[in-house]
């Protein structure tokens, strides 16, 4: 191919995906001309087909091949077919957190042809690179930041606008008869679940929340969230609460509805995690309950007074462990802690008063 295009790889989760999003948009309006190609995981690529700057998705089953070791037949076959395209940037937004990361990432690099190879200079991966960015860009800032700052070494200039999140509009009509149902009420959104077990916050302190909020707001309604596998979790909290103001859509929502269900709500009450992100880039005032990651890197990307981040300094954080066996980062939160939280962003945002 002789166009001039560009591939961005972000081989992570959807909140990573929304976390890029600035870096994309301002690889694409710097060069408006060349296509923009992304590589994501596969559940990334379903929200990553919406975007308007993205020109071609790749999904790449990273996961799936945890699961199933016959993806690496599939995996094989799209870089293969990459190998035959000369791009004239190769961008690697994500951190390289290991030296196992660094090893696949820099396995990648050497069979993709382009001029300029770009990424974080950590654990030997910057010797796979024209040009990188330092072993400390994901340690002294959000995310968000570091991405654009690598992006930048392709020559992307971002703007001053926070993330983005598209979903397929066609989803939308569907859910008139919920929102007309609720147009009179404060709908507030709580999200008990997370990847991690040890990002998920003690169950029982989200009843007490909740409870507190239904009397501080006799017009609210709870919307109780969750991804597969994460029901369990909303019908604890539904039950002890036996509530008719509660409703909850766990394991009932797409990506595309998820999106659009967060960016109609009054509040979103989550533990770090993927919806922590879509509120953010949905203007939805969210309260976000951190563990073991630092908010300094991953808190909700947007307005100062659009967001409380709630977090505990204990010896251990950061964290990079998948489990825990005394998670003290959240045991340390208690409910009235996010309760706090959420009455400052209703009464700020809604003019709301108990």
């Amino acid at each position: 191919m002789n166009k001039d295009m560009q591939l961005a790889i972000n081989i992570a989760g959807i909140g990573d995906l929304i976390l890029a999003s600035k870096s994309l948009r301002a690889l694409k309006q710097s060069r408006p001309e060349a296509e923009l190609w992304l590589m994501t995981s596969s559940e990334a690529a379903v929200l990553a087909a919406n975007y308007p700057y993205i020109d071609r998705v790749i999904p790449f089953p990273i996961r799936e091949f945890g699961r199933n070791r016959r993806y690496l037949t599939k995996m094989w076959h799209t870089v293969n077919d990459l190998r035959h395209i000369h791009f004239r940037h190769c961008i690697n937004l994500y951190l390289v957190g290991s030296w196992l990361g660094a090893a696949k990432m820099g396995l990648l690099f050497s069979l993709i042809q382009a001029d300029g190879k770009v990424g974080q200079d950590a654990y030997g991966f910057g010797r796979f690179l024209t040009a990188k960015v330092p072993t400390d860009t994901f340690v002294r800032q959000h995310f968000v930041d570091a991405m654009c700052e690598i992006a930048a070494l392709a020559g992307a200039v971002p703007d001053e606008e926070g993330m983005d999140v598209y979903w397929n509009k066609t989803c939308e009509t569907q859910w008139t008869p919920f929102f007309d149902e609720y147009k009179d009420a404060l709908l507030i959104g709580i999200n008990p679940g997370g990847v991690r077990p040890n990002r998920r916050w003690n169950p029982d302190y989200f009843v007490t929340v909740t409870e507190e909020l239904l009397r501080a707001y006799p017009l609210s309604r709870i919307v109780l969230f969750g991804g597969p596998g994460e029901e369990f979790l909303a019908k604890y909290i539904e039950s002890h609460i036996q509530s008719p103001k509660t409703v909850s859509l766990a394991g009932k929502l797409n990506l595309n509805e998820l999106c659009y269900i967060i960016s109609k709500l009054d509040l979103f009450i989550t533990n770090d995690s993927g919806p922590m992100h879509i509120a953010a880039a949905t203007g939805t005032p969210v309260v976000a309950i951190f563990g073991p990651e630092n908010p300094l890197h991953l808190r909700p990307y947007t307005q100062e007074s659009l967001y409380r981040a709630v977090h505990k300094d204990v010896p251990c954080l950061p964290c990079s462990k998948s489990s825990c066996e005394d998670t003290i980062c959240l045991s340390s939160i208690v409910p009235n802690d996010v309760f706090k939280a959420s009455v400052e962003l209703l009464d700020t945002t809604q003019g709301t008063q108990r």
